[in-house]
């Protein structure tokens, strides 16, 4: 009987999983929309998950390993994905404070078939996204990647870590030039919690955030009237919940570094909600009265917490720079919020 994987030493390792190059192949793509459904059956929701890599480039010679970028919301929820892949079979292969590398497709005659490696991070750690769009958008470039990764498959073929440190330059000049021209494209709410808020109130907002996309809840980046802006509407079965601004700029910059708006459905969901006494007048404060800035179609006469209000914007609260009452209120709103929506779409 051979030696099993956890057995052998890595220069064993190396030599029973060498590195090799094929041209590209559609089936690449196929194979991540495929291992994609299966990890996110395995996962809790609110991971988000990218094909990444070589195989996600078009038209380059490649490793036939596909690699998936799994994003967690926060450090619990990256513990909790890092068991359930294990139960699932998926073999860890590093982990580090903030980061966890599993594989699947290796056994103790060679590669299989289909062979996945998986990058658990926390949500925002996402550089590959920009090296993979930068290539994908400058052909040129990609080309050049594939002659210098051509140029180092023979003498590196049984050294992945000497592979891998020679290319090391070449990313990090591309993926430094992809966050210029793609200035802002994948850059996550959490991440700029953490560049923008004080120590002492992300803990709070990244928790209220996390909650959400345990949820289920989508975070899409918001066109027209707030394109440019850090904007995003977060929904969940593609009904609105929150509005969430971060560092508004020119007329918003008064909503800076942080501001929460309900959603503009138009459901009465809120006109008789289930919260005790302060936390219904906590909300009457926060009612948002229309100012005509133009992103929706002006204010109506509506019920809050059992009160009637003249002219409330599409959005009936607001909430710029919530302190902590604020911020477990909004929870409790978030919850609400989530319960009509299931029990509409029933």
């Amino acid at each position: 009987m051979g030696k099993k994987l956890s057995e052998m030493t890595i220069e064993e390792l190396w030599e029973l999983f060498p590195i090799f190059l094929t041209e590209h192949q559609d089936c690449w793509a196929e194979w991540y929309e495929e291992e994609a459904g299966i990890l996110r059956g395995i996962l809790p929701p609110g991971h988000e998950l990218h094909h990444v890599g070589s195989t996600a480039i078009k038209g380059i010679w490649a490793k036939p390993i596909v690699d998936i970028l799994i994003e967690a919301p926060d450090m619990g929820a990256l513990n909790t994905a890092g068991e359930a892949l294990k139960a699932a079979g998926y073999i860890c292969m590093s982990r580090g404070e903030n980061r966890a590398d599993f594989n699947k497709g290796y056994t103790p005659d060679g590669f299989a078939e289909r062979v996945f490696h998986l990058h658990l991070r926390l949500i925002g750690d996402h550089d590959e996204l920009y090296f993979r769009d930068y290539l994908n958008a400058h052909p040129d470039i990609a080309k050049e990647y594939e002659h210098l990764k051509l140029g180092l498959w023979r003498e590196y073929e049984h050294d992945r870590d000497g592979y891998t440190r020679q290319k090391g330059d070449f990313v990090a000049e591309h993926t430094a030039r992809a966050k210029k021209e793609f200035l802002g494209r994948y850059i996550s709410s959490e991440t700029l919690i953490r560049e923008t808020l004080p120590a002492d109130t992300q803990e709070s907002v990244l928790k209220l955030l996390a909650y959400l996309r345990a949820e289920g809840t989508a975070f899409e980046r918001c066109g027209g009237y707030w394109a440019g802006q850090y904007y995003w509407r977060i929904s969940y079965l593609n009904e609105p919940v929150f509005y969430l601004l971060i560092n508004g700029a020119g007329a918003e910059a008064r909503f800076a570094p942080l501001t929460v708006w309900t959603d503009d459905s138009g459901s009465p969901w809120f006109e008789d909600v289930p919260l005790d006494d302060r936390e219904k007048e906590l909300c009457r404060e926060h009612v948002n009265i229309c100012e005509g800035c133009g992103s929706c179609h002006g204010g109506t006469d509506r019920m809050i917490c059992g009160r009637e209000f003249e002219d409330v914007c599409r959005t009936a609260l607001r909430f710029v720079n919530p302190g902590p009452q604020e911020l477990e209120l909004l929870g409790r709103l978030a919850g609400l919020r989530l319960a009509d929506i299931g029990q509409n779409k029933i």
